[in-house]
């Protein structure tokens, strides 16, 4: 099975910084960002992966290890094999370009979050 996990070093720094306010809140913040993002890099996911009997993309999933992390995964064995390939096939990249496309929307969403809690 292979799983791409979203985190960031940037967003580590960042919530240590956050805890000296004891603000919970940003965890609710960053989970609620990755909340909206996490269909949008299933749905990349989906349309891109090789699909010679579909059931690749069919088992692919897309949840939470914690508050803040959140992961896209595969459930057949041979889904590490499309993604980074092998001898015989060439990698298809198609779990790893869908999180590249969208992350940077994950910190966006953060900040439009983090704005809002501040001003409201």
């Amino acid at each position: 099975m292979a799983r791409i996990s979203i985190s960031s070093p940037d967003l580590d720094k960042f919530k240590d910084k956050m805890r000296v306010f004891e603000d919970k809140g940003f965890k609710e913040d960053v989970h609620e960002s990755i909340r909206k993002v996490l269909p949008l890099i299933h749905r990349d996911a989906f349309i891109n992966c090789p699909k010679k009997t579909g059931i690749l993309a069919v088992s692919l999933n897309v949840g939470f290890e914690d508050e803040t992390t959140g992961y896209i995964a595969d459930g057949v064995f041979y889904g590490v094999f499309q993604e980074e390939g092998t001898r015989y096939i060439p990698p298809a990249h198609f779990m790893r370009n869908a999180v590249n496309k969208h992350f940077p929307s994950v910190g966006t969403e953060v900040i439009k979050n983090v704005e809002k809690r501040f001003t409201d």
